[in-house]
């Protein structure tokens, strides 16, 4: 019984990190939109978030199981309990993306966003930082936490740096532009969070489990 329980965790694990690329790739073709006005990007976006919702909605069901079934202890709950907060973090990433493309040139007629060099910029690091956690997360890697942040830094810059230009604004188009700016580098900012939110959880997991 508890061999095929280890293998059920072991499958769960896998499942987070699947959940995870295709958030990653939400991501990635949301940074895409912000630049180009194809309105295929939008729909793929929006379409593949219902993919996320369904693996979302199965593992936490098989969370919940299990700790219904197995009552797992020590290292076997808090990888659970880790599954949990991770695919929490990374369903509202996929929603955040969403966002992203509802702003994009492609979901207004072509109507470019203002400072869109600094959010391709921002939206660059975000995805290294969604690549990089993940791999933090299937190879259990302590030092996740660490290089998430430093990333983290980087993204805060640009934030202030896309304010700054968009201060700078001036007539009612600019303005319309600006204010749709300000709130993808927001969307941007929040996916950054949560990396560094999983890459804490990781650090938590891997550190109880030694």
């Amino acid at each position: 019984m508890r061999k095929g329980f280890h293998e059920e965790l072991s499958d769960l694990h896998n499942s987070v990190f699947k959940m995870g690329c295709l958030v990653e790739e939400a991501v990635k073709d949301a940074v895409i939109s912000i630049g180009d006005s194809n309105p295929v990007l939008v729909e793929k976006v929006i379409a593949g978030d219902n993919k996320v919702d369904r693996i979302f909605d199965a593992i936490e069901n098989n969370c919940f199981m299990m700790l219904a079934t197995q009552q797992p202890v020590a290292r076997d709950l808090r990888l659970i309990a880790c599954s949990i907060r991770v695919i929490s973090d990374l369903e509202r990433m996929g929603d955040l993306a969403i966002n992203i493309v509802k702003y994009s040139p492609g979901a207004h007629n072509g109507e470019p966003l203002l400072a869109s060099d600094i959010l391709i910029g921002m939206g660059n690091e975000v995805s290294v930082m969604i690549a990089e956690t993940l791999k933090g997360f299937i190879g259990l890697d302590v030092d996740i936490a660490e290089r998430i942040e430093e990333l983290d830094e980087k993204v805060d810059v640009m934030y202030l740096k896309l304010f700054e230009q968009l201060f700078d604004c001036g007539g009612l188009n600019d303005l319309r532009s600006a204010i749709k700016s300000a709130f993808v580098g927001r969307y941007l900012e929040r996916i950054a969070d949560h990396c560094v939110t999983i890459a804490e959880r990781v650090n938590f997991l891997v550190q109880g489990m030694a």
